[in-house]
């Protein structure tokens, strides 16, 4: 009787169907591309079939941040089971792997790394070996808390299109020649970074651009540039009585850095880069006219008359804007001398800046209250969009304390635009 039943267990048995090793080979590969490391190699367990799949994944991710010496001996062990390309290889981590970071080089330029990705914390930078710039495959590369020396035999990365730094060093190369290098680069992000001097980026393929860091001056010559978003940090006097175009006497900041782009859609000027635009006296006319310029945000002092004399220069160029977004930086003192108002400027002679201004959001950036004189500016300015904008639909004030009392004054004023609402909005 135990015969019997064990051979029918064993008639079962031989019935079950094996649905993991039937799987078909792109679903296969599917469900090992989405799988993080430790679950990819475990995998080889699963049949003979599946034996040896994970060690010819071409994407490799890494994240471990509870033990460094662990995180090495992992990725050692994977890397040296490799016999086919690494595609992508993705690493983040709180330690800087300085013990290890040449072998995995090593390994990487052998296979044609394509897509690389090194994300660090911020306690230590993490000491890019110079076989990085012979990885010539490359095209992409996105890297945290990264120490650059370049090489002199370093000829550019000429298959790149992304390139993202944040908080990193580079010696050896300015960052203006390290982009003009890669000729096909058509993403550029830098973040957290000092750039002594002149910051030149020249590149005839770059689409989009970010910039968040210390800089002096920028010159931007990037005619197919689609959208930028530039953060410059702070503004130290002494440096730009050095470094400054403005201050040497040439061109004004404005057109040296965003004369040139004649394909720009959408455009993002923040912390004080306005205040490094102003510097000089702005020109009548920017030399281009930015026909496919349709969104617009920029942080501006409402007390700086020659912040607001450049921030009209600069949409008297830009007869297609739809939206703006004016984040209005505001300080009290006394002593300040009067600026001259919108209504008054020889700016607003010209006829409507904002023809096709659909939308305005008005931005508090933080401080507690505004100014008398700074909450005057916020009321001219939005009155100035009401009786000038005719197709404008939104006047949106964002996280204002006393936005109610400023809806109140302006539902008096006559709109020219008879679609205009006047909103208030918090993002609190």
């Amino acid at each position: 009787m135990l015969d019997a039943r064990a051979s029918h267990l064993d008639e079962e048995e031989s019935q079950v169907v094996d649905y993991i090793s039937n799987l078909p080979d792109d679903l296969r590969w599917e469900i090992l591309l989405k799988l993080p490391i430790r679950e990819l190699v475990r995998t080889s367990i699963l049949s003979t079939k599946w034996k040896d799949s994970w060690i010819s994944v071409p994407s490799l991710i890494f994240e471990e941040n509870s033990n460094e010496s662990r995180l090495i001996d992992m990725v050692d062990n994977v890397l040296m089971a490799r016999h086919n390309s690494i595609l992508q290889f993705k690493l983040v981590s709180k330690y800087p792997c300085n013990a290890a970071i040449s072998r995995w080089f090593f390994f990487l330029y052998a296979n044609g790394v394509k897509d690389l990705q090194l994300n660090f914390s911020d306690n230590a930078r993490c000491n890019i070996p110079f076989l990085f710039f012979s990885c010539h495959a490359l095209e992409l590369v996105n890297m945290s808390c990264c120490s650059f020396n370049v090489p002199d035999y370093f000829q550019g990365f000429k298959l790149l299109r992304t390139l993202s730094l944040q908080k990193f060093d580079l010696t050896g190369i300015s960052i203006g020649n390290l982009v003009s290098s890669c000729s096909l680069l058509e993403c550029l992000v830098l973040v957290d970074f000092v750039q002594q001097g002149y910051l030149h980026i020249v590149s005839s393929k770059l689409r989009e651009l970010q910039i968040d860091g210390d800089f002096h001056d920028l010159h931007l010559e990037t005619p197919k540039l689609v959208s930028a978003n530039i953060y410059l940090h702070s503004v130290d006097d002494q440096s730009y009585e050095l470094f400054s175009v403005a201050k040497a006497g040439n061109e004004s900041n404005l057109t040296q850095a965003l004369g040139c782009l004649h394909n720009i859609q959408k455009l993002e000027l923040d912390g004080e880069f306005m205040q490094y635009l102003a510097m000089g006296l702005a020109p009548k006319n920017l030399p281009t006219i930015f026909n496919h310029l349709t969104q617009i945000h920029i942080t501006i002092w409402a007390l700086d008359e020659n912040e607001i004399a450049t921030a009209l220069c600069l949409f008297k160029s830009v007869p297609s804007l739809k939206v703006l977004d004016i984040q209005i930086c505001d300080y009290w003192d006394e002593d300040q001398p009067q600026v001259q108002t919108l209504q008054r400027s020889e700016s607003t002679k010209y006829c409507s800046l904002f023809k096709c201004l659909e939308i305005v959001n008005i931005i508090d950036e933080g401080d507690p209250e505004f100014s008398l004189r700074g909450a005057e500016f916020i009321l001219e300015f939005a009155e100035y969009m009401l009786t000038t904008a005719p197709v404008l639909q939104k006047l949106n004030f964002i996280d204002f304390e006393d936005s109610m009392g400023l809806v109140r004054k302006l539902e008096c004023i006559p709109k020219l635009s008879t679609k205009a609402e006047i909103g208030v909005i918090s993002t609190n």
